[in-house]
């Protein structure tokens, strides 16, 4: 499955130096065309794969993020975002706190992210609670992720060890349980859209993220 071209990431360069409204609209079928519909076929072929994961993750259409952005409290007045992006989650919806896949394709390629993004403390509590009480099994996420060549992002932490849990400063996972975010990233160049190889590059990135993504109940 393909329907990503040149012609897509051109539309996003494009955009970033014609970013307003008129030049949006008078364009908006390109858009449709090399990047809304190929981006949402491309989720829905996804959720059919996925139908038989440990925990099944499902998108399309309605879990794409909206192009246009929010500028109320912005210093930036782009009306555009120049990225096209998207969920792949358990219940198929965008209001989801459990573990999730997210897509994103720019003008130079994109990415996929596979687990917990930016949760708040309250979402991360049963996660980080869980590190804890179950140390040997998240032992075990570490290690069929490091067996895949996937390592949780570390670049989104805290400096010191989030509140309720200043008592497992020493804990052989307390590095992890400073982690804000907890992901595994696959990055997207624009052959793997252009020749269809994106699918499989998400399917195995979701197939080996299961274990994260099954580690905790669903923080809510």
């Amino acid at each position: 499955m393909t329907g990503f071209t040149e012609q897509s990431f051109a539309f996003l360069e494009n955009l970033a130096a014609n970013n307003d409204r008129d030049w949006f609209h008078a364009n908006k079928a390109t858009f449709q065309e090399k990047l809304e519909s190929p981006f949402s076929d491309l989720l829905d072929a996804l959720s059919n794969r996925l139908a038989d994961a440990l925990r099944p993750l499902s998108g399309g259409k309605s879990t794409m993020f909206r192009m246009n952005r929010d500028v109320r409290f912005s210093e930036d007045k782009s009306a555009y975002k120049t990225n096209v992006s998207g969920l792949l989650t358990p219940s198929g919806t965008k209001s989801e706190g459990a573990g999730l896949v997210y897509l994103h394709l720019d003008a130079t390629g994109g990415f996929a992210a596979a687990g917990y993004h930016a949760l708040s403390p309250k979402q991360l509590r049963p996660i980080r609670e869980a590190m804890i009480e179950r140390a040997n099994g998240f032992d075990n996420v570490l290690s069929v992720l490091s067996d895949a060549d996937r390592v949780l992002e570390a670049e989104d932490a805290l400096t010191a060890m989030p509140r309720g849990f200043t008592d497992h400063a020493e804990h052989r996972h307390a590095n992890h349980i400073k982690l804000k975010s907890l992901i595994v990233r696959q990055d997207l160049p624009k052959v793997a859209w252009t020749s269809g190889d994106v699918m499989d590059r998400v399917e195995a990135l979701a197939r080996d993220a299961m274990p994260l993504l099954t580690f905790a109940e669903p923080a809510r």
